[in-house]
């Protein structure tokens, strides 16, 4: 009898044990990782990221203790397909409960897209289309007071809907450090190059050269040109002068909504060849002084990785395909077939 006690009395204490534990499991789970750190970190998700990448992601950035139990979670809650792409700011304070509550209650973040080879005025041009509060301007002064040109990372980007010209651009900064800076930090080290001769070869070659093999190939003509101390001679830096210099002439007039101004001249000229200005790399010897665009990684990588040739000269014709020569002779030819016709 007194068998029979013990193993009902067992059988029933058990659902309760289970009971506790799952309780216990869930309570622990979903609290905050530590409510200390008040501090919000940016978290991105990106359009058609699934409910398991999302918690992975939660957790390798220490945000969230347990990734089946947010899942969990959000499926209970009936809100796995109302998470939305954007740009959130969470911080290991905040419970699971209130991450996944911010991640479904979705987010006023602008999504913009900045492409590779853009100018930083294109930049502010662009941002001020979507209301961003920014004057073309306030933000040339401040790119150039911080050398930010060439370090304004061509990314799809998540800016919160009122942020401030300063808050945009320690977010694409951040982007900066990680792409490139972590991302390509063997590569940098490895180069005799510094980052900022890095950055201005790269803004060449971004302009100069579409495909990745050309952009190779170009990264490795332009740095024996330089390293054998030829002018570079690149059409991108003639662009760059004379757009910068018609801008100056017209700022004062320049409408921010303005968004048809030729900052990228595909008309040259000889005496265009002639101008007076540091980023003329006809005149000029060595490299421009800062970078004349915004490179992307495919070119930032041709010149941490450039190909070797026997060419000296390259040129593009009208559909962008660029033609080398290993001679002056050679590159007249091709002036002569692929630019003026024959």
């Amino acid at each position: 009898m007194k068998k029979t006690s013990f193993f009902t009395s067992l059988f029933l204490i058990f659902p309760i044990i289970a009971i506790l534990g799952v309780f216990i499991w869930w309570k622990i789970g979903l609290s905050a990782i530590d409510q200390t750190k008040k501090e919000k970190v940016s978290f991105v998700i990106t359009k058609g990221q699934g409910l398991s990448e999302i918690s992975a992601k939660l957790k390798e950035q220490n945000l969230i203790k347990d990734p089946l139990l947010f899942k969990v979670l959000v499926f209970l809650n009936k809100n796995a397909k109302n998470i939305q792409a954007g740009n959130f700011y969470l911080s290991p304070s905040m419970p699971a409960t209130e991450i996944a509550s911010i991640l479904t209650r979705g987010t006023n973040d602008r999504r913009i897209t900045i492409i590779e080879g853009l100018r930083q005025e294109q930049i502010a041009q662009l941002l001020i289309g979507q209301e961003f509060n920014v004057s073309v301007g306030e933000w040339q002064k401040e790119i150039e007071s911080q050398g930010l040109e060439g370090k304004l990372f061509p990314d799809t980007y998540f800016f919160p809907d009122k942020a401030s010209q300063s808050a945009i651009l320690k977010i694409i900064d951040k982007n900066f450090q990680k792409k490139v800076i972590d991302g390509l930090k063997a590569e940098i080290q490895k180069s005799k190059l510094s980052l900022s001769e890095i950055l201005i070869l790269s803004s060449i070659v971004e302009r100069e050269a579409r495909a990745d093999e050309d952009r190779r190939l170009v990264a490795g003509i332009l740095l024996k040109r330089w390293q054998q101390n030829w002018p570079l001679q690149a059409d991108a830096t003639i662009q760059y002068s004379v757009s910068s210099a018609k801008f100056k002439v017209q700022s004062s007039k320049f409408q921010n909504q303005d968004l048809e101004f030729d900052w990228w001249p595909k008309n040259l000229y000889q005496k265009d060849l002639k101008i007076k200005s540091v980023y003329n790399t006809y005149l000029n010897f060595g490299l421009p002084p800062t970078p004349i665009c915004n490179p992307g990684l495919s070119a930032i990588k041709a010149v941490l990785n450039p190909q070797n040739s026997t060419y000296w000269f390259y040129l593009s014709d009208s559909e962008g395909k660029i033609h080398y020569a290993d001679s002056s002779e050679e590159h007249a030819q091709n002036i002569q077939n692929y630019l003026l016709g024959e």
